[in-house]
């Protein structure tokens, strides 16, 4: 996806990237303020290493394209191939608009 006009656009697009291992659509759409200390390699094992079964928004925040923030709460099913564990990431994304773009700022994990 060229340019997201939402939050929620920029996350599928996040996850489809994930599922296809494009990293560098990951890294181009993190804030570069959170993305310091990042281990993009250890990123690019996640994708690699996952068998991606869905993803479901449970709930969005403002993140249209009139705000200039976001907050999409999501789950995303996985098998980790090494061990075939099933695994639901449960997230709660904010994201942030600078001019036309939306970024990726950071999470907050929600336990199950």
């Amino acid at each position: 996806m060229a340019n997201p006009k939402t939050a929620l656009e920029l996350m599928k697009a996040r996850y489809e990237a994930y599922v296809q291992g494009d990293i560098d659509f990951i890294k181009k759409t993190h804030d570069p303020k959170t993305a310091k200390g990042i281990n993009w390699e250890d990123a690019r094992e996640w994708s690699k290493n996952s068998k991606w079964l869905g993803l479901e928004i449970v709930e969005t925040v403002r993140g249209t394209q009139f705000d200039i923030d976001g907050i999409v709460e999501f789950k995303a099913r996985y098998i980790d191939i090494p061990t075939g564990e099933e695994i639901v990431h449960h997230e709660r994304s904010y994201f942030v608009k600078k001019g036309r773009h939306w970024y990726y700022k950071g999470w907050l994990q929600i336990e199950e």
